[in-house]
């Protein structure tokens, strides 16, 4: 039986063309799991994607920290609008892909660093995502002060180069000009998102970029789980999200 106290707090569409929905994925629309590479994107919540990308014309976008190549394997066979690596990537509604070149050679400079400290360092891993970097320490969070060290004296010695960003039981290592709140603006200036009222939906702190964007256009923002943000509602977990997403697409399919 469905709970309905799960939308009590959080916003529901009245109709298909008033939302913009800009979702990320993992600790959103899936849990979060030891590895990345062992994410999975559970059946009805693919259906429910395709189902709510219909209805809303086309307005539903997944804003990650991913790779674009990443997303799509994970959202397969959905072809949905992306903006992965944070905004650094970006296929549009007509799956045209633009991307911000990266400073590599700050880039190479912090993965040399990054991979001796990960070889030091048991249960670290770091992810080489193309125009960024992850270091994750979901395996070893007793390095979270120790990773947060190294990654905070590298950004000082890159001069301002790259940008860390801390999320959970992870820092990235990226360039300064991209963040989902960005990702979710340049989206909000085309087609089939343009004049809706955009929601975001994330769980990091790389999330908060994408609240802030959303605030600012006088949208709404949803957190999932707990801790300071921005965001003006929450839900609880994945689970809730997806019972979430279930009664919005009813709400759109029934005006």
């Amino acid at each position: 039986m469905q709970d309905n106290t799960v939308f009590s707090h959080c916003p529901l569409p009245s109709e298909p063309s008033e939302w913009a929905l800009f979702l990320d994925l993992d600790g959103t629309l899936t849990p979060l799991v030891d590895h990345p590479s062992n994410t999975h994107v559970e059946e009805r919540m693919l259906e429910l994607l395709d189902g709510l990308w219909h209805a809303l014309d086309g307005a539903l976008a997944v804003v990650s920290g991913r790779s674009v190549k990443d997303l799509e394997r994970l959202l397969a066979p959905l072809r949905l609008p992306l903006a992965g690596q944070h905004g650094a990537e970006r296929q549009d509604a007509d799956s045209k892909y633009t991307n911000i070149e990266p400073n590599h050679e700050a880039l190479e400079q912090s993965r040399q660093a990054l991979e001796q400290f990960v070889e030091q360092t048991p249960g670290l891993f770091l992810e080489d995502k193309g125009a960024s970097l992850a270091l994750h320490y979901r395996n070893a969070p007793d390095e979270a002060d120790a990773v947060k060290q190294k990654t905070h004296a590298l950004e000082q010695e890159l001069n301002g180069a790259l940008k860390i960003h801390e999320g959970k039981f992870v820092v990235e290592i990226r360039d300064t000009s991209c963040n989902k709140g960005r990702a979710v603006q340049d989206f909000m200036q085309s087609a089939p998102f343009k004049g809706r009222c955009p929601v975001f939906v994330g769980d990091d702190l790389t999330d908060e970029d994408g609240f802030e964007a959303v605030n600012a256009l006088n949208g709404h923002s949803i957190k999932i789980g707990d801790g300071p943000s921005a965001a003006s509602c929450r839900l609880e977990s994945p689970a809730e999200v997806l019972l979430w997403l279930e009664e919005c697409l009813k709400r759109v399919t029934r005006s």
